[in-house]
Parts: C-alpha cells; sequence; structure tokens
C-alpha cells in the first residue's frame, strides 16, 4: 500500500510540475513589440448593409479616408450562388478591383463556415441535401471561386472555413471533420498551387494543435471581452504573451508556418444581433474608444506583426449614424501612421 501510495505521489507531482511549467511558459513574462506591423480590416458588404449602410461608400471609405491596404473578404455562398449554377461574382469583383487600383491586397474566406455569425453561410436549396452531397455542391462551388480569382493580382492567399475544427455556430454538424478540411485544402492547391492556404482557430480556447500542420499561415482570433449566454460579459484574464508563446511552440513543430492574427476584436459583442438594436452606451460596454486603443496596445503586447481588425463596419457606422467619430479618427492615425 505504501509503495502504491509513494508512485501516485510521484506522479501527481510530476503532472503538478508539468502544468506548473505550462502555466509559466504561457503566462509569465513580455516579449518586444514586432518593429514592422501590418493592420488590416475584415470587410463583409452584407454585414455593412445590415448596418444600414450604403456598403460601396463604407468600403471607399476605408480605402480612401483611413487608406486601408490589406482586407481580408469571405465569400458567403448563400450570396454567392443564391439559385443552383447561378453565380453573381459581382460584389466581390468590384471590391477587388478598387482595391486594386490603390495597390492594396485580400485574402478571400472560402467555404461554408465563414466569419460571422451564424458562421456557417449556405444558399436554401443547399440546406435540405444529405451531407455528402452537400459537401460535393460546396467543393465545386469552392472551385468556381479559386477559378474566377486565382489571376487577380489583388488577392494574395485563400482562407479554407473558419475556425474549422471549434463547436460554434449554426451549423449542420458541430464542427467540419478533418477529412473534409483535407479535401478542400487539397482542391484548393491543385487549382492555385501559387498562393498559399489559410486556417483559422480561435486564440483564447485552442492550443493549435490541428490546424497548424495542414496550413502556410496560421491565422488566431484575439478577443478581449465576450458574452457568454450562461456567464454574462467575460473579460479574458490572459497576457498578451500567451499569443506569442502559443505561436514559438507551433513554430517549434512547423518552422515554415507564419502566424498571424486574422481577428482583431474592434466591434462590440453585444448579446444579440444586430448591433444597432442596442444604444451607443450599451455597445461602449464591449467597444468603446478607450477599449479600442487598449486593444491596439494588446495586440502590439504580443510581438505578432500581422493583425485584421473585426468591426471596420462598425467603426463607420458609429461616424456616419451615431454621430462619434472617435475610433473611426483612431483608426485614421493608426493606418496612416
Amino acid at each position: 500500500m505504501k509503495r502504491i501510495l509513494k508512485i501516485l505521489g510521484i506522479t501527481f507531482g510530476i503532472i503538478l510540475l508539468l502544468v506548473g511549467g505550462i502555466a509559466v511558459f504561457l503566462f509569465i513574462g513580455e516579449v518586444e513589440q514586432a518593429e514592422s506591423i501590418t493592420w488590416g480590416v475584415t470587410f463583409g458588404h452584407s454585414q455593412a448593409e445590415e448596418l444600414g449602410l450604403d456598403w460601396q461608400e463604407t468600403y471607399l471609405a476605408l480605402l480612401d479616408d483611413l487608406k486601408v491596404r490589406h482586407f481580408r473578404i469571405p465569400v458567403y455562398w448563400d450570396e454567392l450562388e443564391p439559385r443552383k449554377g447561378v453565380f453573381d461574382f459581382s460584389a466581390w469583383d468590384w471590391q477587388l478591383e478598387e482595391l486594386e487600383k490603390r495597390g492594396g491586397k485580400a485574402f478571400l474566406a472560402i467555404g461554408m463556415k465563414l466569419p460571422r455569425w451564424p458562421e456557417c453561410r449556405m444558399p436554401d436549396w443547399v440546406s435540405a441535401l444529405p451531407k455528402e452531397e452537400r459537401q460535393e455542391e460546396q467543393l465545386r462551388m469552392m472551385a468556381a471561386v479559386v477559378e474566377h480569382y486565382k489571376e487577380h493580382e489583388a488577392v494574395w492567399a485563400w482562407q479554407i472555413e473558419n475556425e474549422p475544427f471549434l463547436s460554434f455556430g449554426l451549423c449542420p454538424e458541430r464542427k467540419i471533420s478533418e477529412e473534409f478540411v483535407d479535401r478542400e485544402i487539397a482542391q484548393v492547391r491543385e487549382l492555385d498551387p501559387t498562393r498559399p492556404i489559410v486556417l483559422t482557430d480561435t486564440g483564447e480556447n485552442s492550443f493549435w494543435i490541428k490546424t497548424p500542420g495542414k496550413t502556410d499561415i496560421f491565422s488566431s482570433t484575439l478577443f478581449r471581452i465576450i458574452h457568454d449566454p450562461t456567464l454574462g460579459y467575460v473579460r479574458y484574464p490572459y497576457p498578451p504573451v500567451m499569443y506569442q508563446r502559443k505561436a514559438m511552440w507551433l513554430q517549434w513543430w512547423h518552422p515554415e508556418v507564419r502566424v498571424i492574427v486574422g481577428e482583431l476584436q474592434a466591434e462590440p459583442w453585444v448579446e444579440w444581433q444586430p448591433i444597432t438594436a442596442h444604444s451607443l452606451e450599451a455597445q461602449y460596454q464591449t467597444m468603446s474608444p478607450e477599449q479600442f486603443q487598449d486593444n491596439i496596445a494588446y495586440a502590439r503586447a504580443t510581438g505578432l506583426d500581422e493583425f485584421y481588425f473585426w468591426g471596420a463596419e462598425w467603426w463607420y457606422w458609429t461616424k456616419e449614424k451615431a454621430d462619434d467619430a472617435k475610433i473611426w479618427n483612431s483608426a485614421r492615425v493608426l493606418f496612416q501612421d
């Protein structure tokens, strides 16, 4: 019995040392800010419309007033192919043409699960299909997007799905299978071997184990304040060094993979959509002008060097519809610095 207790004690002690070592590695210390940082935004024209904005006016304001030159643009399946085989690329064509005129670049997010609630976006004619048929239709759609844009000078990379291995959103399955993600990646690489693949995962609730080995660029989220249906508003306690240490760990195993932040929180996380259903005071509880500046400082402190803000459409709404240009003006300074 004593021998068993001794073995258990040693085992418990080793576990404590390992857990303590991991905690120290992830949460203790500071890192140097990157010498040069690339700032960009995610832009969804339908999100601008949901905010009651003219989406083309909003996009041009980002280009010409703020001087944004780096974009992540989701190509939503339900907007692209509302009827089987009938594609309408016009909205994305216009965005990329305007971006190319100004020497900017974008990476396109393609697939079924893409940025913004409800996450999984598919046309009505697809939703009733069996899983295997739906996946074949999805691969056909993705091939059409790649073929349409693979010669475009403004497109520099392809993001495949959005956080595919995270159970989040109104989706047919809780997660997208690794097997199907591998098929998506293989198809895109075959159609366009010249551009890198981007895969994403949550920066707050993942150790980045599954995704990096499949991709050229790993894209993390960086959110500070969220609303949980059970817990209410939650401010993540993680120090900025955690993101750099996870990036360091990732690159020990996959030194060829770049790490970026594809979603840097810069809009309110409200209890229900749309954002505009809430007063500006309520919106500012999770994303005020002060919190915006704090998130920029936090991002710099991670030591990473490429960030895409989440919420640029909302910045324009606060300026044009809520008569408060503080965040917009702060963004202008950042992008023109």
